[in-house]
């Protein structure tokens, strides 16, 4: 008896995940062109920011990503190349 309430229970919550899907999928179809409009702005701002955390995690640590930045920002002002004696003129001359 107790087997077969645990089996009742599990095809009512089969039942009502397939009703939900069937219902879900009905809604789609019945709703406006505003409506429509809406769920693609909405799924784009989601899957953007989505992958920009994914893109996040796989880019590396934040004091790295501010290390590289502030580099690039030396580099554009001319910082990070030296001018000492034994420095090739040709490589370290700031091109005008």
């Amino acid at each position: 008896m107790e087997n077969a309430i645990a089996y009742l229970v599990v095809f009512a919550i089969i039942g009502l995940m397939f009703w939900a899907i069937i219902r879900e999928n009905d809604q789609k179809r019945k709703r406006s062109a505003e409506q429509y409009e809406r769920d693609v702005a909405e799924a784009k701002e989601s899957l953007m920011r989505a992958g920009m955390l994914e893109l996040d995690k796989f880019v590396g640590n934040r004091s790295g990503k501010t290390a590289a930045v502030e580099y690039l920002k030396d580099e554009e002002q001319g910082m990070t190349k030296t001018s000492g004696r034994n420095d090739d003129a040709d490589r370290t001359e700031v091109e005008k």
